[in-house]
């Protein structure tokens, strides 16, 4: 029984799966024949091969490409499509929020900002960095999760909650898919309202933020970050404060809830909202049961006091061994709100805007100073200040800050006006980059944060393109004879004060020497200073905290 049961299996499997060779026959009794010898197979019959026909090959004085006209012209771009938001819906929730809301259903995605006054410049004396570091905190565990906890339940719905700390107002971010939006909701209330404010997590991130401190000082354009601020402002201003090891150390785990008591309140708080929400499912959400006895309102941010910079024109801070240096030109400018605000923007677009701007032409293209050299105003909401500034090859420094002031001056003297291929390059570039800046929900929020934030009509953008269009060559001469304050300005340059130095001379570098000697970077700026040829003021040395140096 088990044999025939065994022949019949190989019969079924020869059958189905048949060998390349003829198939033979299995019994019991006997073994196989052998296979018949392989006959011999003639080699097929070879065809004489054709030569192809080979063209001529052209000399390389015969190689052209052909001159149409159209080539000696770069081709222009076409008219501007009609650009219109989404209309923004205000209203306010019955807890004082007031909300501005964007529906938008192409997408099933929902993004939400949840803004309130605060920031650093309410931070304590001694204990600068305390709006940052209690911020973070938020999204560090909720205290049903701890922090990894929290980031695989984020992870499970593709989801995310985030919070920041800027200037004066701080915030708690979600972005999530519509289908999810219940569980990443639950996940921000209780980032909000109950977050876990563990010590260990406190520890290791205050910590990292120390060595994160340490470590920035050995970097020129980090320093200049840093120190900027009361170079400007002064360090009395809120703006001008610096965070250092010694204020992080000095936050304590209570200081982050007291904070969040006291500042994550919703009356006087502002939310925008991007995408597939309508009003009333954003107020089901929001004055539903998770938030119902969510109250209270937070103390008002004190008046900004006015600025007060330190006595000196050329500040500089030695970062011994540095490749490169940070060199900035700082003064106050224009607020965002000023009416000539298009003539400014282009105007600063043109010197410093992009790749194509004449600061980055002169010390990239032109001289081989730097990788990038950018300049133009920022903003916040009390200040507008401009800023013109390079990393560059530690020997360039001296000569970099001569071509930043010359730059300027030609600009704002009209000595080498703004011309109309430049003012049309950075209006084209303004109109047709436009539709980036709400390419995704996460950065339309944030144009509609910044219109609240300066306090602009919810319509500005509809009338954008007519604004930028209008600007003319006058205007920006104008714009850049008011608006540029080279006698005003400050200079802060950050590197290595014992590298010598080059000079630019007959359009070649060459060593900067007094008397036969070549200086150093820190007298050729002492001499400079002395001499005024950036203004009067002098040279102020500082360290890494921003104090001066003795």
């Amino acid at each position: 029984m088990k044999r025939t049961a065994l022949v019949a299996s190989l019969v079924f499997v020869a059958s189905c799966c048949p060998p390349k060779k003829a198939a033979t026959t299995v019994t019991t009794t006997e073994p196989a024949p052998p296979a018949p010898p392989a006959q011999p197979v003639p080699p097929p019959e070879e065809k004489p091969v054709e030569t192809p026909k080979v063209a001529q090959i052209a000399t390389p004085q015969e190689l052209a490409f052909p001159e149409e006209p159209f080539r000696a012209e770069q081709p222009k771009a076409g008219a501007p499509r009609p650009f219109k938001l989404p209309a923004v819906k205000p209203f306010k929730l019955k807890s004082g929020i007031q909300v501005y809301l964007v529906e938008q259903h192409t997408l099933p995605l929902v993004s939400m900002d949840l803004n309130f006054d605060g920031g650093s410049a309410v931070d304590p004396k001694g204990k600068e960095g305390l709006a940052s570091v209690c911020m973070s905190m938020l999204t560090e565990g909720t205290q049903k999760l701890d922090k990894l906890q929290f980031a695989e339940a984020l992870a499970d719905v593709a989801s995310n909650v985030g919070s920041y700390a800027a200037e004066d107002s701080i915030g708690v971010t979600l972005g999530s898919l519509t289908k999810h939006l219940d569980t990443t909701f639950a996940l921000f209330v209780d980032s909000l309202k109950t977050p876990g404010f563990r010590q260990s997590d406190f520890d290791r991130m205050v910590k990292r933020r120390i060595e994160g401190v340490k470590q920035s000082k050995g970097n020129p354009a980090s320093v200049a970050g840093r120190v900027s601020g009361p170079v400007l402002y002064g360090a009395a201003h809120p703006y001008g404060t610096i965070t250092t090891e010694a204020s992080l150390g000095a936050i304590t785990l209570d200081d982050c809830k007291g904070y969040a008591a006291k500042y994550l309140k919703p009356a006087n708080a502002r939310l925008f909202v991007v995408g597939d929400l309508t009003e009333a499912q954003v107020r089901s959400y929001f004055e539903g049961p998770a938030l119902a006895d969510w109250k209270g309102a937070a103390p008002k941010v004190p008046a900004l006091p006015a600025p007060k910079g330190p006595a000196g024109r050329l500040f500089f801070v030695h970062v011994p061994g540095a490749a490169q240096s940070q060199v900035s030109m700082l003064h106050f400018g224009p607020r965002r709100n000023d009416p000539g605000y298009f003539a400014s923007s282009m105007m600063a677009a043109i010197f410093g805007g992009g790749f194509s701007s004449r600061i980055n032409m002169n010390l990239r293209e032109d001289k081989g100073y730097s990788y990038g050299a950018r300049g133009g105003f920022s903003y916040t909401k009390a200040y507008g200040t401009f800023q013109a500034s390079a990393s560059v090859r530690t020997d360039a420094t001296y000569q970099t800050l001569l071509e930043i002031d010359r730059e300027v001056k030609d600009l704002q003297k009209g000595t080498r006006p703004a011309s109309a291929e430049e003012l049309e390059r950075e209006k084209q570039g303004a109109i047709l980059g436009l539709p980036g800046r709400f390419a995704t929900a996460q950065a339309a929020l944030g144009q509609y944060r910044g219109l609240v934030y300066y306090g602009l009509p919810l319509d500005y953008y509809n009338s954008y393109v007519a604004s930028v269009g209008k600007v003319t060559e006058g205007q920006v001469k104008a714009a850049a004879a008011k608006q540029l304050q080279p006698a005003k300005a400050v200079f802060l340059v950050v590197g290595d004060g014992d590298a010598k130095v080059i000079v630019r001379q007959g359009g070649k570098d060459v060593p900067l020497e007094k008397d036969g000697k070549p200086l150093t970077l820190r007298e050729a700026l002492a001499e400079l200073a002395a001499r005024g040829d950036v203004g009067k003021g002098g040279l102020v040395e500082l360290d890494s905290d921003g104090k001066p140096v003795r």
